[in-house]
């Protein structure tokens, strides 16, 4: 039979782009972050409150990594309808 076309797209924490892929080390020094990882959400406190919520997940699952710069914009997303929402990147 053929595949199902309709995918569901998620954000959490374990898909998609995950850190065992990553081929340079994080380092601990204080300086020089050598990775990104984004996350985002829709502009509603509910939204903000998952956003915190994944973010502080993916930190407490990864305490090797040491926060190098916090970068946040609004944009618009594009999916079943365009919204704006906050688009957070943590550099590690």
């Amino acid at each position: 039979p053929p595949s199902n076309k309709i995918r569901a797209f998620t954000q959490s924490i374990g898909e998609g782009h995950h850190q065992e892929n990553w081929k340079r080390k994080t380092n601990v020094t204080g300086t020089g972050a050598t990775h990104v990882r984004s996350f985002h959400c829709r502009m509603a406190t509910e939204g903000l409150e998952y956003l915190d919520r994944q973010i502080n997940e993916w930190l407490d699952s990864h305490p090797d990594y040491e926060v190098k710069l916090v970068t946040t914009t609004v944009g618009e997303w594009s999916g079943k309808v365009k919204e704006p929402n906050l688009i957070v990147q943590i550099w590690v």
